[in-house]
């Protein structure tokens, strides 16, 4: 008996959700990077035909901004989150670093790290608006931290900060190398000791 397979459907899926085609691109973007993603590849996380991934976010570093972007605003809004939570110093830099240690453990293939320290700060180097973004990042980063430290009675926030950055950095690197979460912890808990 000969089975008939209908075509598959040609274009956008019915269910086409923009956010969530986003978070597929930026997963495959962190995973592999920039140049290690191919359009087959964004095709294949996100599902989308090429002419609906191109009508919905251009070309492929249209959609590696898009993503960067993403991370760049879901960042801002995590540490105001954490911030508005209002816990004492440890306790807000134990929840910050559990946060981001939980992230850099995760990936399509394994632990990926953080997607702006591990694909932007290559692309950086010849790509100027790439370097803004990672620059407007590390902003982010220095500034919600410092005002995190600040609120919780750190006489040194603006010192602290970019040493926390470093260590959050760090960590991203570590997870991508396959540090156990036991390591990541103690990094943290070194840090968080440092400062509180």
């Amino acid at each position: 008996m000969v089975q008939n397979n209908p075509p598959k459907p040609r274009g956008r899926p019915r269910t086409f959700d923009p956010a969530d085609a986003l978070k597929a691109a930026s997963e495959r973007f962190r995973t592999h990077g920039y140049a290690g993603t191919s359009l087959d590849d964004l095709v294949d996380a996100t599902g989308l035909a090429r002419p609906s991934l191109y009508a919905a976010f251009g070309d492929k570093r249209a959609l590696y901004l898009a993503a960067l972007d993403r991370t760049i605003d879901r960042v801002g809004k995590g540490f105001d989150t954490l911030i508005a939570s209002d816990l004492p110093l440890r306790e807000s830099l134990t929840a910050m670093f559990r946060f981001v240690i939980d992230g850099y453990l995760t990936g399509e293939a394994g632990p990926s790290g953080c997607i702006m320290v591990s694909t932007s700060a290559t692309r950086a180097v010849d790509d100027p608006v790439v370097r803004e973004r990672l620059a407007a990042f590390l902003a982010i980063e220095d500034e919600r931290i410092a005002a995190l430290l600040a609120t919780r009675g750190d006489a040194h926030a603006a010192t602290h900060a970019p040493l926390v950055t470093a260590v959050i950095h760090s960590l991203s690197v570590r997870a991508r190398a396959g540090a156990p979460r036991e390591e990541l912890d103690a990094i943290a808990e070194a840090c968080i000791t440092l400062i509180a």
